[in-house]
């Protein structure tokens, strides 16, 4: 597993690809739940959201998320990597949502609270890779891949905020 780590740091950093992942629905199946239940961990962690709250809020932004970057696959004739970019994409979020999680036990063990400034470092960080990964998979221009990416997150977010009734 660590390999593939490895891959998603790598990506992470724009040096590599989703098309350097095994087409594998089983490790897509390994990262997607690895990243509901830290995701789940972190957000009832910081939050004041009820667990189930929260939890049908990243299903359903997750669930968005897929469907969207299937139809922008599918849009560009790329539907057959789907498994590989949607791993690339989960990955990648698992690594930063790790990320967040050592800050926030930091912020908590120094006692200091940063929260804002890595909100925002974290959302413009993962904005870029999410760009690159759709830029790599679709072959598209990098900045309309990122501004892709931009409104990927903000509609999936907002549809995961709705169906729990916040607005």
């Amino acid at each position: 597993m660590l390999p593939i780590l490895n891959l998603f740091w790598r990506i992470a950093q724009l040096k590599s690809g989703p098309e350097l992942l095994p087409a594998s629905s089983f490790l897509l199946l390994v990262i997607t739940v690895c990243n509901i239940v830290l995701s789940l961990i972190i957000s009832t962690s910081i939050g004041t959201q009820p667990a189930i709250t929260v939890a049908t809020t990243i299903l359903t932004s997750l669930a968005a998320q897929v469907l969207i970057i299937y139809g922008l696959l599918m849009s560009v004739g790329k539907a057959a990597r789907l498994t590989q970019t949607l791993s690339a994409y989960l990955g990648c979020d698992l690594l930063l949502n790790m990320v967040i999680g050592v800050c926030i036990a930091v912020m908590q063990l120094l006692k200091v609270d940063f929260m804002t400034t890595l909100a925002l470092l974290i959302f413009f960080w993962s904005i870029l890779v999410f760009g690159y990964i759709l830029h790599k998979a679709m072959e598209i221009y990098m900045a309309l891949a990122v501004a892709l990416a931009f409104f990927l997150t903000l509609i999936s977010v907002s549809i995961g905020q709705l169906v729990v009734g916040q607005t």
